[in-house]
C-alpha cells in the first residue's frame, strides 16, 4: 500500500484518535515505512485491548473496504505529500490527512486566522467590516471556523470584498453546520477552500470544535481574537497558535462587558493590541 493511501486507511481504524495517529506517523518516518500492520497501529495508537478484536473486523468487512475506496475519489492531502501546508506540519498533533473543497492552494499559504465569540456584538460587527477590507487590500488571506458570530461575519466580509478566505469546519465536508440558507459554505469553497480531517460523512460532535482549532491556529501567520469571553474556544485557538509561535493579537474592549473579558485577559498576558490592521500586516506579514 501506498504511504499516502496508507494514512487515508489509518482514518478508519476504530479507536484510533488524533494522538493515535500522530504516533503512527511519527513511528513510520523515524523507521522508512510506508504502511504498518493492524496490530501495530493498535499498539501505537494505544487502543484498548478490549477494542483490538472488533477494531480488526472492521477493517476487515466489506463496509471498511467501501467507506476506503470512497475516500480515494475525494481531494485530500497528507502530511506525506509535498503539497501539505509547512507550518501546519509544525503544530503538534498536525491532521495526518486534510479533506478540502475549493483551491487548496489558499490552505498553504499562512494567513490570518480571526476568531471571535458566537454571540457577535455591534462593536464586533463593527471590528470585521474595519479589519477585513484591509487584509484583502494586502492580499492576505483570512482563515476562520464557518461557526455563527465572529467567524462567520469574517467569511461573508472577505467575500463581500471579494477576497480569499480558508473555512476549517468541525464536520466532514459533506456536513454543513450550522446549517444556512444561502448556503455559505459552499460560497466558502468558491472563492477559497474549505477544509476538514474528519471523515467526509462525519456530523457535529462537541470535542471536534476544539480539535479543529489546532488547524486554524497551525494555517495562520497571525491569530487575532476580535471578542471573546473568558471560557471560549477563541482562547484556546488563541493559546494553540501561541504555542506555535504564531503572532497573538486581541482586540481591546469594555471592561464591562463579558464579550471583552477573554480579549483584555490575552491583552494583559501579552497579547498585542490589535488597534489597526495595519499593526498586524506591518508586523507580521
Amino acid at each position: 500500500m501506498k504511504q499516502r493511501d496508507f494514512l487515508l486507511w489509518l482514518l478508519l481504524v476504530p479507536g484510533v484518535g488524533i494522538v493515535g495517529r500522530t504516533r503512527v506517523w511519527e513511528y513510520m518516518v523515524v523507521h522508512g515505512l510506508n504502511e504498518l500492520s493492524i496490530q501495530e497501529v493498535h499498539q501505537l495508537a494505544g487502543v484498548p485491548q478490549q477494542q483490538r478484536a472488533s477494531s480488526r473486523v472492521f477493517c476487515q468487512s466489506d463496509i471498511a473496504t467501501r467507506q476506503f475506496e470512497k475516500l480515494k475519489t475525494t481531494h485530500y492531502v497528507t502530511i506525506a505529500d509535498e503539497e501539505y501546508p509547512t507550518w501546519l506540519a509544525e503544530i503538534d498533533c498536525p491532521p495526518v490527512v486534510l479533506f478540502y473543497q475549493g483551491n487548496f492552494l489558499f490552505a498553504r499559504y499562512p494567513g490570518v486566522a480571526i476568531v471571535g465569540t458566537r454571540e457577535m456584538s455591534s462593536y464586533g460587527e463593527q471590528i470585521v467590516k474595519g479589519f477585513v477590507p484591509a487584509f484583502v487590500e494586502a492580499g492576505i488571506i483570512t482563515i476562520s471556523g464557518l461557526a455563527t458570530g465572529i467567524d462567520e461575519a469574517v467569511h461573508r466580509e472577505t467575500l463581500a470584498h471579494h477576497g480569499a478566505t480558508v473555512g476549517v469546519i468541525g464536520t466532514g465536508l459533506e456536513v454543513a453546520y450550522p446549517r444556512r440558507r444561502d448556503g455559505l459554505q459552499s460560497q466558502v469553497v468558491e472563492a477559497g477552500v474549505v477544509v476538514s480531517e474528519y471523515l467526509p460523512w462525519v456530523g457535529p460532535a462537541k470535542h471536534q470544535f476544539p480539535e479543529r482549532n489546532r488547524i486554524i491556529a497551525g494555517l495562520c501567520a497571525a491569530c487575532l481574537v476580535v471578542e471573546a469571553k473568558n471560557r471560549s474556544g477563541s482562547l484556546i485557538t488563541a493559546n494553540l497558535a501561541l504555542a506555535a509561535n504564531r503572532d497573538i493579537y486581541a482586540v481591546p474592549g469594555r471592561i464591562d462587558t463579558m464579550l471583552s473579558s477573554g480579549t483584555n485577559a490575552l491583552i494583559a498576558g501579552g497579547a498585542i493590541p490589535a488597534l489597526t490592521p495595519a499593526d498586524i500586516i506591518k508586523n507580521s506579514f
